[in-house]
């Protein structure tokens, strides 16, 4: 959930699936069809107690997009994406510290959605990510341990709003994860019917993109009417040639069983762009509301782009938590 300035312009925030680029299948008459993809591959060690380095399968993307004129002022559109990853690489090890042998890949498909598309924004409904996958400012890959993050981020019923005029962006969703099957009472399994609500609020004037996203979740458990709540407000600078800086803070809420749980959470992140090499670091602070939890971390990164569509990159990470190790990853991701 690493966005920068550019990332939020119109185009990426109207693009279907989860790649940023694009090969044109079919244009005409009308009838335009896209495909996009990313493969990225990585040798991590994670941020914890006594872990081991490991491959890992970070990200497989493979998706087709499908936009239709039906007037000069209308189209429709429709996307699916399969998401390839491989179960977590530090996650493949028992209690002794013995391989388990579940290192086997997963298929999903993470996004089935049709929709409405206009100078008024655009109108989707499916399984869709939701807007907080797009919250966070980090310029990690992997070792921002410490950062902002939400509970809800993708789902099957999902209806989205977004709009973008290039200087004011704004955005709505509403989920409800009911299968239609429970019964609704109090007996039903927790979270069988959890409604999620979103919004988003950004402004961009000359260098700098400000935004705030807020997300509710009800009924988290039904027998208890828990709740959870989050939101975090982010701005970027791009007024300093080469140069990118960004700050967020953010709080999730929960009320769970009548114990109610806030954590608060900073982060503040820079890059350098020097030719083709991008160097990176962050600090991310998180602290939860009366423990004695106050967390830091840090991370440093380097990336070289092979090519516009290729990259290679190198990641340290560390934090002041408890039995917690310094981490590592390197990796390289192709697209198309």
């Amino acid at each position: 959930m690493k966005k920068t300035i550019l990332a939020m312009a119109v185009p990426a925030l109207l693009a279907a699936g989860s790649a940023s680029a694009s090969i044109n299948l079919y244009n005409a008459e009308g009838v335009k069809v896209d495909a996009s993809g990313a493969a990225e591959v990585q040798y991590i060690q994670k941020i914890g107690n006594d872990l081991d380095g490991a491959w890992k399968l970070e990200d497989g993307d493979f998706a087709i997009n499908t936009e239709v004129a039906v007037s000069d002022k209308l189209s429709v559109i429709g996307a699916m994406a399969f998401e390839f990853e491989m179960n977590d690489a530090n996650s493949n090890y028992d209690e002794n510290g013995d391989p388990t042998g579940e290192n086997r890949s997963n298929v999903e498909n993470d996004e089935l959605y049709v929709g409405f598309k206009g100078d008024w924004g655009q109108f989707t409904a499916g399984r869709q990510y939701l807007l907080m996958d797009d919250a966070g400012i980090t310029k990690d890959y992997e070792l921002s341990v410490n950062s902002f993050g939400a509970d809800y981020e993708q789902a099957a019923q999902v209806g989205k709003y977004v709009y973008d005029n290039g200087t004011f962006y704004g955005a709505l969703t509403y989920n409800d994860k009911s299968d239609g099957i429970e019964d609704g009472s109090a007996n039903s399994p927790a979270g069988d019917d959890v409604r999620v609500y979103e919004g988003r609020l950004g402004y961009r004037v000359a260098d700098v993109d400000a935004r705030v996203y807020y997300q509710k979740a009800d009924n988290v458990d039904r027998a208890n009417n828990d709740d959870k709540d989050a939101y975090n407000f982010e701005i970027e600078y791009a007024g300093i040639e080469n140069v990118g800086i960004a700050a967020s803070y953010g709080r999730t809420s929960s009320d769970i069983g009548g114990v109610d749980t806030d954590t608060d959470y900073i982060s503040l992140a820079a890059d350098y762009t020097m030719g083709k090499t991008t160097y990176a670091i962050g600090y991310d602070n998180q602290d939860v509301d009366g423990e004695n939890s106050d967390v830091n971390g840090y991370y440093a990164n380097v990336t070289y782009a092979l090519h516009s569509n290729a990259k290679v990159y190198a990641e340290v990470g560390d934090s002041d938590g408890d039995e917690k190790d310094w981490g590592y990853v390197a990796g390289m991701e192709v697209k198309f």
